[in-house]
């Protein structure tokens, strides 16, 4: 019997995205993963952790998470990054900041890895490159490690002779993970950064080793407007949900 998986990463409180993936995805799977970034950003940190609390989602922490509930710093984030966390600092119930203090930074299921970064740099590592996704594959644990944190679609298949390679990746094609160390990017559904501002998601398929790599619309006018009524730095607005 078949389980698939929603795969989520870098919501960043946008529960208008968070609603659209969700809707879209409806049918496709049984369970949820999230790859960390549930908050930054975006206007509605607890409503998009809630929701996904209610659906029992399996979560790691990010970066962001990290800061919102002040487990982290924020002197080395930009300045829009930086006001966005003191806002979720101010909006997040101590409930919610709790719950976020205690996701784990990386977590093993059915054979695959999920982390923000990557196992070496859970919280604030990237991976970007060909060399830095064959630094993870070459040690991999796991037949699949999903990743977040670029908010930038990837796949990556591993050969031992010639290191990682990259897997060009169409949207509603399955690709198999089967044989080698794969690594996957599902991309950011609350702020892509890619030029295409639709939410992104990923499908996988343990039982039969399988990807599908998805998007959606999301109404980003809603957002917008919430942003701005709560004192969102207007380049935020503008790179969290562009106008149009």
């Amino acid at each position: 019997m078949s389980h698939p998986v929603l795969v989520v990463a870098d919501i960043h409180g946008n529960l208008e995205a968070l609603k659209a993936v969700l809707k879209d995805a409806a049918g496709l799977y049984e369970d949820i993963w999230v790859l960390g970034d549930i908050a930054g950003y975006g206007p509605d940190p607890g409503p998009c952790l809630d929701m996904l609390w209610r659906r029992k989602a399996l979560m790691v922490a990010g970066n962001h998470d990290r800061a919102a509930c002040s487990q982290v710093g924020i002197e080395d984030f930009n300045p829009e990054a930086r006001a966005a966390v003191e806002l979720h600092r101010i909006a997040l119930s101590a409930d919610q900041r709790d719950v976020l203090a205690a996701l784990p930074e990386m977590l093993v299921r059915r054979s695959i890895t999920l982390v923000h970064g990557r196992p070496d740099n859970p919280i604030w590592g990237y991976v970007l490159s060909d060399s830095a996704a064959a630094g993870v594959l070459r040690t991999a644990e796991t037949s699949l490690t999903l990743s977040g944190h670029s908010h930038l679609v990837n796949l990556w298949a591993y050969d031992p002779n010639l290191g990682a390679r990259s897997r060009p990746v169409a949207y509603d094609e399955e690709y198999s993970y089967s044989g080698v160390p794969h690594l996957a990017n599902p991309g950011s559904v609350g702020q892509s950064r890619d030029g295409d501002v639709s939410a992104r998601y990923l499908i996988v398929n343990p039982d039969r080793k399988t990807l599908l790599f998805r998007r959606c619309d999301w109404r980003r006018k809603a957002t917008r407007r919430k942003m701005m009524m709560r004192g969102y730095p207007a380049s935020l607005i503008d790179r969290m949900a562009p106008a149009g």
